[in-house]
């Protein structure tokens, strides 16, 4: 019996760790899809791109809604992209990253602290 618990352990590791992968595949695809929406100028396709990410609550999410909340041709986008950013309790911070920056200087400074799908 024990050959078998071990087995079955080797292929659980084997399991967990695929999908993991296939998990951190689909969290990048699902990411991409709201990046899309926040792109869009329809109000209820960017708003619900950023009540998801405001609800995965993954830093990630910080530069796209800076930017949004900064340049977004929309201003009631920009408004909501605003209220998301501050969910994640940040503020401080940001403002520290991004004071005094152009808008592609901030959002890097940004992205150094909060990450990115690309690493």
């Amino acid at each position: 019996m024990s050959d078998f618990a071990a087995e079955f352990s080797k292929v659980t590791d084997m399991i967990s760790g695929a999908a993991k992968g296939i998990f951190n595949k689909v969290d990048h695809m699902l990411f991409n899809a709201l990046i899309g929406c926040l792109k869009s100028n329809d109000y209820e396709a960017a708003k619900v791109a950023i009540e998801q990410m405001v609800k995965e609550n993954k830093p990630v999410s910080i530069p796209p809604l800076y930017f949004v909340s900064r340049e977004h041709p929309v201003l009631r986008i920009r408004e909501e992209a605003a209220r998301g950013l501050k969910a994640f309790k940040q503020d401080k911070r940001i403002e520290e990253l991004t004071a005094g920056k152009e808008i592609k200087e901030a959002v890097r400074a940004l992205v150094e602290e909060f990450g990115n799908y690309r690493e």
